[in-house]
């Protein structure tokens, strides 16, 4: 008898699915089918696109900043960085260091305050592609006129960003001066500000608005004599062969440089990560209502067949039917159900994704494509939630079969 119930559980479901439909699903699930379906597919496409809004913003960061960065725990100067600088590559690593500060830039009667990066060019260009010629227009960083591959860069040469320079009209060989914003130097005049002219040798495009308008480069000596170092740096920029892996490669150094602070690329830009990443939970939390809704109607689903079928269910008991039997019965129908959703919002997200991504179909301007990027772990979530929350919805429909009575039933049609 077990086994007659095993193979006849199944097949019931199959039929209570059906019902007089030839395509599988019943019409009064049909609306539930959709819900999950269309649930599925918004929780997959959505959380795709969140991933790639978050590498688009990882490979603009690092394209510029680097992908780790390596500094004392009180941000103290560096004062012994070429041997870390050796360390680290003979690790595998690319390291350079680095110099910041926040001075003025004036062109005539034009002036802006930028974040002036002291650098070492050669080391420097391997480890940010920002300072490397753009190779074609979808490329989002590079230098975009000049270069900075020339000893006279090393000297007193300058690369800027596209949106400052255009904030002060200037160009591939043109002058401008370099004021730091401390008043310091003493002359009978009283304290002025330290001064240094430089010549524009190199335009750079950073894919990052804010970067464009506030960031420059300049030879590192220049940066030290603004803040006043020997030959010291600020901190050392590293970068690995896989910077998708970086926050790996930040734990595998900590441990190897235990007296200096590692920091990956997501905290160069901590509020704007951060934004990307809640964005990416608070929108996941939205779309699954559209899903709580469609197991609202699976709920009424299921209510509606057992209380329409009680004298076929009050009859299965009567041949031998066990409650637990009755509760598997409708607990596959509604994985069936489930199952069928999830396939569909799968296959037609993943459809979705695949067209956008080969194509670019969808752009938030003419030069931003829609960024996307499909990952099976987000895939995993999706449906392990799914199935969750159908299981959820059907506990009520469950309890409501403890109350069918077989033998009143019975009586009830004699």
């Amino acid at each position: 008898m077990s086994s007659t119930k095993n193979i006849s559980i199944p097949f019931l479901a199959k039929k209570y699915l059906a019902g007089r439909s030839r395509l599988g699903v019943s019409r009064s699930h049909i609306l539930t089918l959709c819900g999950i379906a269309l649930g599925v597919m918004a929780l997959i496409t959505v959380s795709s696109v969140m991933n790639g809004f978050r590498e688009d913003i990882r490979e603009r960061i690092i394209g510029t900043l680097s992908e780790m960065r390596l500094s004392n725990k009180d941000r103290a100067p560096i004062n012994n960085y070429r041997y870390l600088e050796g360390r680290i590559q003979k690790l595998g690593y690319s390291a350079a260091g680095v110099v910041r500060s926040e001075l003025v830039i004036k062109n005539g009667d034009r002036n802006t305050p930028a974040l002036v990066f002291g650098i070492d060019a050669l080391k420097q260009s391997k480890l940010s592609p920002v300072l490397n010629p753009q190779q074609s227009e979808k490329n989002i960083h590079g230098i975009i006129a000049g270069s900075i591959a020339s000893k006279a860069f090393m000297e007193r040469g300058l690369a800027i960003g596209s949106g400052l320079a255009a904030e002060l009209g200037i160009y591939v060989g043109d002058k401008v001066q370099i004021i730091s914003p401390i008043f310091n130097i003493p002359t009978p005049f009283g304290l002025l500000p330290k001064v240094q002219v430089l010549e524009v040798m190199a335009v750079f495009s950073a894919g990052m608005p804010e970067y464009d308008q506030s960031y420059c480069f300049v030879p590192l000596h220049v940066a030290q004599s603004f803040n006043g170092y020997q030959d010291e740096v600020d901190y050392i920029e590293i970068r690995s062969e896989d910077p998708i892996k970086s926050r790996k490669h930040q734990k595998h150094l900590q441990p190897l440089f235990e007296d200096f602070l590692i920091e990956d690329w997501s905290s160069f830009d901590a509020s704007l990560y951060g934004a990307i990443r809640f964005e990416k939970y608070l929108m996941f939390i939205v779309l699954l209502f559209m899903f709580i809704i469609a197991s609202f109607n699976l709920t009424g689903s299921l209510l509606k067949t057992i209380s329409f079928k009680q004298s076929e269910l009050g009859l299965l008991k009567a041949l031998g039917y066990t409650d637990r039997d009755l509760r598997r019965l409708f607990m596959l129908q509604a994985m069936m159900l489930c199952t069928i959703g999830i396939v569909i919002g799968v296959v037609f997200s993943s459809i979705i994704l695949y067209i956008q991504h080969q194509t670019g179909l969808v752009k938030l301007d003419q030069a931003i494509i829609l960024p996307v990027q499909i990952q099976i772990g987000d895939y995993c979530l999706v449906i392990a939630v799914s199935y969750l929350l159908t299981w959820l919805s059907i506990l009520l429909p469950l309890k409501r079969l403890n109350k069918v009575n077989a033998v009143e039933l019975i009586r009830r049609k004699t």
